[in-house]
C-alpha cells in the first residue's frame, strides 16, 4: 500500500497555479485520448455536501452489499494510503493495478497539466470502467461540484447533497448561498436528488436548480424523516409510501449519524434500488467509516495512566463538524453525570494553515476540561500550534500547545488523576498521526 502514487504529483509541491475554471476542458482532453472511460461506468450515485459525505456513502455501500449488490467506491481524502480512495467490490485497489491505471492516465495526459485530484479521478475512471464488474458505483465529490472533476459524469442514478455549511471558502464562496450554488451543480436533468437538512437559503437555491433541471427532489423532513426512540435508540424511517420501523442504532457514533443513515436510505429508494429492513439493519450494524468519532485502542491509548481512559478520533474540521462532535460529547458528559462517573474531557486539535476558526474552538470551551493544540505532521502546510493557541486567547480560552501527540499525553498524565476522555480532531491527517502507533 502506498501513501501517494508515482503520478500525479500534487500541484502544491511545485507551487503551480491551477485554473479550476478550466477543469473540464483538461479532463475531456485526456479522457478522449483514453476512449472516454467516464461514459462507461457502473450506474452511479454521486454525493456532495459539506459534512457527512463519506458516512452517507459508507451507509449506502453497507446496505447495498447486504442486498447482494457489488459496489465500487471513489472517495477522498485517504487516511493511511491512497489505495483507500478506489474500492472495487469492497476491496481497496492493489498496488499493481493502481500503478497500471496511473501509468495509463499519465501517458494519456501528454502535455495537459492536471491537478492531483484531476489525475487521480481520471485514473479511477479507468479502473471502474475497465477492471470492475460491479453493479453500482458510489462517488464522493472532492470539493463543491461545479468545478469538481467527478462532476464530468452525466448519467447517474441519483445525486445527494448532505448538509451544507462553510468550508473551502477560498474556492466556493464565503456564505452558504454561494456554496449551495456551487454544490447544486451536481444536479442533472431528470435525475433524482436527495438532500439532507439545509440552511434556509441553501434549501431555496437547491429547490430552484432542481426545478430548472426537472430533477425530482427529496428533502429531509419534508419528503423523508426519521423518529428516534430515545430509550431503545432504534429509529423509524418514512419516505413516501416506504416505511421501515425499529431500525437498529447506527454503528457510527453521534446523533448526526441517524441523519446520515436516513439520507443513505432515501438515496437507495430514490434511485429505484430495492432494499429491505433486513438490508438496512445490516447496513447500520456493519457500516465502517474510520476516524468519525472512532474509539481507538492502540499503542497511544496505553500511554494514558488513568484507567479506564478513552481516546476518540474524528474528522471534524469545520464549524458544522465541530457542532456535531460537541453534541455527541455533551451527551457523553450527561451520561457520565447520570451514572456518577467522574471523567475529564480533553480536546486535542490540529489544523492545516489558516483553517482554525474561533467558532470551532468555542464549541468546546464550556464542555471540555481543556483544549490543547498540536502540529499535524501529515499536513502539507500545517498550522503552528502557537497560532491556534493565540486564536483561542481571542475568545478567552487558554490553549496550551505542543509539537506532537506524545508531549500532550505526557502533559495530560501530569495534570490529571481521573480517567479521561480524549477527542482528537481538526484535521483528518491527525488520524494518520494517531494510527501510526500500532498494536
Amino acid at each position: 500500500m502506498v501513501y501517494l502514487p508515482h503520478w500525479p504529483i500534487p500541484y502544491s509541491l511545485g507551487k503551480r497555479e491551477i485554473d479550476y475554471e478550466m477543469v473540464f476542458e483538461r479532463m475531456n482532453e485526456v479522457l478522449k485520448r483514453l476512449g472516454n472511460p467516464h461514459e462507461n461506468l457502473p450506474p452511479t450515485i454521486h454525493v456532495t455536501g459539506t459534512n457527512g459525505k463519506g458516512s452517507v456513502i459508507a451507509f449506502i455501500a453497507a446496505i447495498l452489499r447486504s442486498a447482494n449488490f457489488k459496489v465500487d467506491v471513489y472517495s477522498s481524502p485517504h487516511l493511511i494510503n491512497c489505495n483507500e480512495r478506489i474500492v472495487i467490490n469492497g476491496e481497496k485497489i492493489s498496488d499493481s493495478l493502481l500503478y497500471q491505471i496511473m501509468e495509463e492516465a499519465r501517458i494519456a495526459s501528454q502535455e495537459t497539466a492536471l491537478s492531483f485530484f484531476e489525475g487521480f479521478t481520471i485514473g479511477s475512471m479507468i479502473a471502474f470502467s475497465k477492471y470492475s464488474t460491479s453493479d453500482i458505483l458510489l462517488i464522493e465529490v472532492g470539493m463543491g461540484a461545479r468545478i469538481d472533476p467527478t462532476n464530468i459524469i452525466k448519467n447517474k442514478l441519483c445525486s445527494v447533497i448532505t448538509p451544507i455549511s462553510l468550508d473551502h471558502c477560498e474556492y466556493l464562496g464565503d456564505d452558504v448561498g454561494k456554496i449551495a450554488l456551487e454544490k447544486s451543480y451536481i444536479i442533472k436533468a431528470n435525475t433524482p436528488v436527495v438532500i439532507g437538512p439545509q440552511p434556509t437559503l441553501s434549501k431555496k437555491i437547491i429547490e430552484i436548480i432542481a426545478k430548472d433541471q426537472n430533477a425530482p427532489l427529496h428533502k429531509y423532513e419534508d419528503d423523508f424523516k426519521i423518529e428516534i426512540d430515545e430509550e431503545t435508540e432504534k429509529f423509524d424511517f418514512l419516505f413516501n409510501c416506504n416505511e421501515f420501523k425499529d431500525i437498529i442504532k447506527p454503528r457510527l457514533l453521534g446523533k448526526h449519524q441517524y441523519i446520515n443513515a436516513s439520507i443513505a436510505i432515501a438515496a437507495c429508494l430514490s434511485a429505484g434500488i430495492p432494499i429491505t429492513l433486513e438490508n438496512i439493519n445490516f447496513g447500520m450494524q456493519n457500516v465502517d467509516w474510520p476516524s468519525r468519532i472512532e474509539k481507538i485502542n492502540n499503542g497511544l491509548s496505553k500511554i494514558i495512566k488513568n484507567y479506564p481512559s478513552e481516546i476518540f478520533i474524528d474528522g471534524a474540521h469545520n464549524l458544522s463538524g465541530a457542532n456535531s462532535l460537541a453534541i455527541w460529547l455533551q451527551d457523553e458528559i450527561n451520561s457520565d453525570k447520570r451514572n456518577n462517573i467522574k471523567k475529564e474531557n480533553y480536546i486535542i486539535v490540529g489544523f492545516s494553515k489558516n483553517k482554525c476558526k474561533k467558532e470551532f474552538l468555542a464549541k468546546f470551551r464550556d464542555i471540555s476540561t481543556q483544549v490543547i493544540s498540536t502540529r499535524v505532521n501529515g499536513e502539507p502546510i500545517p498550522e503552528e500550534p502557537s497560532t491556534i493557541s493565540k486564536i483561542g486567547s481571542e475568545i478567552s480560552m487558554t490553549i496550551p500547545y505542543f509539537e506532537d501527540l506524545l508531549e500532550i499525553f505526557n502533559y495530560i498524565n501530569n495534570i490529571t488523576r481521573s480517567p479521561c476522555r480524549i477527542v482528537i480532531c481538526g484535521s483528518l491527517h491527525l488520524a494518520r498521526d494517531v494510527k501510526k502507533y500500532g498494536g
